[in-house]
């Protein structure tokens, strides 16, 4: 499995079946799931980091984290919506 829907996974347990379902289906949310990684990952350095940055990038992440974390959500939110009926 991707590393990436792997993080998503472990981010949003209540939500398994509806990430495999998109990710088996959708590049795009493939990549934002790799973003969501990255920067968790790129946080998790930042945390135990010496440099004189490492408030400023920890906070950054953060914030990117919580922004992508929202963009899952509503991309889960959409795929789960049925089309409308004709």
């Amino acid at each position: 499995m991707d590393e990436g829907v792997t993080a998503v996974r472990r981010q949003f347990p209540a939500r398994i079946k509806a990430i495999d379902d998109l990710s088996a289906r959708s590049e795009d949310f493939r990549e934002i799931c790799r973003d969501f990684a990255d920067a968790q990952s790129a946080l998790q350095k930042w945390n135990v980091s010496t440099d004189p940055k490492r408030n400023e990038r920890v906070v950054e992440y953060r914030e990117l984290i919580a922004e992508l974390s929202k963009e899952i959500e509503g991309a889960l939110d959409h795929a789960s919506v049925p089309p409308p009926a004709r």
